[in-house]
């Protein structure tokens, strides 16, 4: 459990473990050193401050201060979230294959071009993370740019082959 002093130089309250009472401590406000010792009397003025302590942790942050009263917990969870994992084989192409299926609906001449080409790349890309040989983390970019791609397909060929083969006979033109 953590005791309260008081600071010798500038009368600063101090919460320090039990284990560092009669040890020689650092103010962390002003920097002296003194002797850590209880008092009964302290006054409860002003808030206490937590003393650092030594980590013995090998993932603490040199940066970082550490204090006893430090729920790491949180910290930790927080740390390893941010850091990237690395995947082993190759880079997915989920970000290509969802703007071919994209570029499909937004640019409507191109969809009998980008959109097969975005179901193809999607399912050989898809085969390819599911055998564990490329990076599953655009599982779903590839997903989707598949979906797009697949359905693009249908429409170009229920509408734009029927038109061109209209246009084509002459049956759209007039003549």
């Amino acid at each position: 459990m953590a005791e309260i002093i008081t600071c010798t130089e500038c009368q600063r309250k101090l919460q320090v473990p039990e284990s560092f009472i009669g040890q020689k401590v650092q103010c962390p406000e002003c920097g002296h050193q003194f002797v850590a010792q209880v008092h009964p009397q302290a006054v409860q003025s002003q808030p206490p401050v937590p003393v650092p302590i030594e980590s013995t942790a090998k993932n603490d942050s040199p940066r970082r201060r550490r204090y006893e009263d430090d729920d790491d917990d949180d910290y930790d969870d927080d740390f390893e979230r941010m850091r990237p994992i690395r995947h082993a084989g190759v880079p997915h192409r989920g970000g290509a294959i969802f703007a071919l299926g994209i570029v499909a609906w937004v640019v409507l001449i191109t969809m009998p071009i980008c959109a097969p080409i975005a179901w193809l790349m999607g399912n050989s890309d898809m085969a390819r993370i599911r055998a564990g040989e490329m990076d599953p983390s655009g599982e779903g970019l590839v997903q989707a740019g598949r979906i797009l791609g697949i359905i693009g397909t249908i429409v170009s060929l229920v509408v734009f082959v029927p038109f061109c083969l209209l246009c084509g006979l002459g049956i759209l033109s007039g003549r």
